[in-house]
């Protein structure tokens, strides 16, 4: 398998090239979306798919590609849930603001500021489901501003329910009656994400998703390039870029050298990771990445002694 070339057409014509796909596995990774955004992943399947036919997915541009789930079990804390929120209700556009979230006797705790002629500081208690089209939703189990009840204090000030969460439209929120629904792959930082939300529960202090979706990737190969890695991320199929480096037939596992803890790995910085870790080829033309934690990194850890 290797990057998709042009296709013999009935009737002597070639056929435009499709999108390309590589196939693409993780275990126990601390994923960082963004600075303020770090997603568990437990474990994922799926594959990524070019926006550029012809061309494969670029991992430098999140932009480049989709990200389609087969199946994926995965966690966030409040701090990334918060700023999910915040950046989906963006600037100005919505009269809620300086919203927080935290998790407090099994539930979500949701604060934030009402403006409507005044600014009224607000408190939601919501449970936790996932709605039949695949959304997170947030029922209200209590809703307080000021220490009053938030039905009376809307009619006060000439607001409606939808009108509490109003989010730019193709923000991923809207309300449902007294409900809030997310859907969680829209409010996600690049890449583009296709998955549908089956279950979601707080465990801890932390809210779980289980999701699965329709990707078939490329045939995987029975063992990884290094089958006793408990910890990593593995491109395996079809076509995939790295900086300049382009795989086709793709067979490459990023392995955190430190397997007592998720490999801590954030794709915008994974040049930084990469300069401190170092790779072998493998028998199959394959290649075994090791790579530090991010954090390591970041704070100015020494590079990976080379293999002995």
């Amino acid at each position: 398998m290797g990057a998709m070339a042009l296709a013999s057409g009935t009737g002597g014509g070639a056929q435009e090239p499709g999108p390309v796909r590589c196939g693409v596995e993780m275990r126990n990774v601390r994923l960082h979306l963004a600075d303020d955004v770090v997603l568990a992943v437990r474990s994922l399947d799926g594959e990524f798919i070019s926006q550029s036919r012809g061309a494969p997915p670029i991992f430098d541009d999140p932009k480049s590609y989709t990200l389609r789930m087969r199946s994926a079990d995965l966690a966030m804390d409040t701090a990334s849930l918060t700023a999910l929120i915040t950046r989906a209700l963006g600037s100005g556009a919505a009269p809620v603001h300086d919203v927080t979230v935290s998790i407090e006797k099994g539930a979500l705790q949701v604060r934030g500021t009402l403006k409507k002629g005044v600014s009224v500081p607000f408190a939601m208690q919501a449970e936790v489901s996932a709605a039949p089209d695949g959304s997170m939703r947030l029922h209200a189990k209590s809703l307080k501003a000021v220490g009053v009840p938030v039905k009376g204090l809307l009619d006060l000030v000439g607001v409606d329910v939808a009108d509490l969460m109003k989010a730019p439209a193709g923000s991923g929120i809207r309300a449902d009656g007294d409900d809030l629904l997310i859907d969680t792959t829209a409010i996600l930082p690049p890449p583009r994400t296709e998955g549908k939300l089956q279950q979601v529960a707080i465990v801890g202090q932390q809210l779980t998703m289980r999701m699965t979706g329709t990707a078939s990737p490329p045939a995987r190969p029975a063992t990884l390039p290094l089958p006793r890695a408990r910890n990593y991320l593995y491109f395996f199929g079809g076509s995939i870029r790295f900086g300049k480096l382009t795989m086709t037939d793709a067979d490459m596992q990023l392995i955190d050298a430190d397997a007592r803890d998720p490999f801590d790995f954030f794709p915008a910085r994974y040049e930084a990771q990469l300069i401190a870790g170092y790779s072998r080829n493998t028998h199959r033309h394959g290649l075994q990445v090791f790579m530090p934690d991010y954090a390591r990194v970041a704070k100015g850890g020494a590079p990976l002694p080379p293999p002995r």
